[in-house]
């Protein structure tokens, strides 16, 4: 019993945190999930993606009342991301949990220095990246922020969402990690709407990724209301914080989020 508390109270805590910078919580919550109960990670990922379905739609309703979302995008990205995360989901079992460390931190790092150099860098190789896949056609036209329409590559969104899918289906969570970054650096977003975004992409990879598990039986029940209960009352919670916070401190946050998100990956 002392056990469920505790995790409800850390998914109140992580989520109000996470909501802020437009990650799904299992990057921070995962690993102490893991401290507390001896669970495979596979049950671990499925768990945490069912309790980012209602967390997510909490976010994204308040998140919408203030034009935090482009859907046009969003869900052109999870277009991969819903075929991503199905594979992900699949190769949980087959890659070792130490290999998935190393492969999350190493990510995770890499994108920690991307958001520290300036977009138009030479060395920002993932403005760079997605610069070269936005000449890969089809294209459409999106608008970035009011007054500002821009044509994007509707394939670099699908690879971008393709891989953020994987890393979710994976590890067990909402690849904000991946995704939240490249909106701010590859496709120029605002912050906050990059946020938006990305907590509504979150909510169709952690649906898809959450239904891939529970017909893999890879999902914990109990711990799975328990963490979804904190989730929501957190999601309600951060989203009021996040809409005073200043667009400057934004990407800072996600820096440090993402920094302790790579230091708890070593206890899972």
């Amino acid at each position: 019993m002392i056990a469920y508390i505790l995790i409800f109270v850390l998914a109140i805590l992580t989520s109000i945190a996470s909501v802020m910078v437009g990650l799904g919580g299992g990057l921070l919550l995962i690993p102490l999930i893991v401290l507390v109960f001896d669970l495979p990670i596979k049950y671990i990922a499925g768990t945490m993606l069912f309790a980012m379905v209602p967390y997510t739609l909490v976010a994204i309703y308040r998140n919408r009342q203030k034009g935090y979302v482009n859907f046009k995008i969003g869900l052109s990205m999870e277009a991969g991301s819903v075929t991503g995360v199905m594979v992900g989901a699949h190769l949980t079992g087959t890659i070792p949990d130490m290999a998935l460390k190393i492969i999350f931190i190493l990510v995770v790092l890499y994108l920690m220095v991307t958001l520290r150099i300036p977009n138009d860098s030479p060395y920002n190789y993932v403005a760079r990246l997605f610069r070269w896949l936005n000449h890969l056609p089809p294209y459409g036209r999106f608008t970035i922020a009011p007054n500002t329409v821009q044509k994007l590559s509707f394939s670099a969104l699908f690879l971008i969402g393709f891989l953020a899918g994987i890393f979710s289906g994976m590890l067990g969570i909402g690849g904000g990690f991946l995704k939240t970054p490249v909106l701010m650096v590859g496709v120029m977003l605002p912050p906050k709407v990059a946020v938006g975004t990305s907590l509504f992409m979150i909510f169709i990879t952690a649906s898809t990724g959450a239904l891939t598990h529970a017909l893999l039986d890879q999902i914990h029940f109990p711990i799975a209301l328990t963490v979804t209960a904190g989730m929501i009352l957190g999601a309600y919670l951060g989203t009021g914080f996040f809409r005073k916070m200043p667009d400057e401190n934004i990407r800072r946050y996600i820096f440090l989020a993402m920094l302790v998100a790579a230091v708890l990956t070593l206890f899972r």
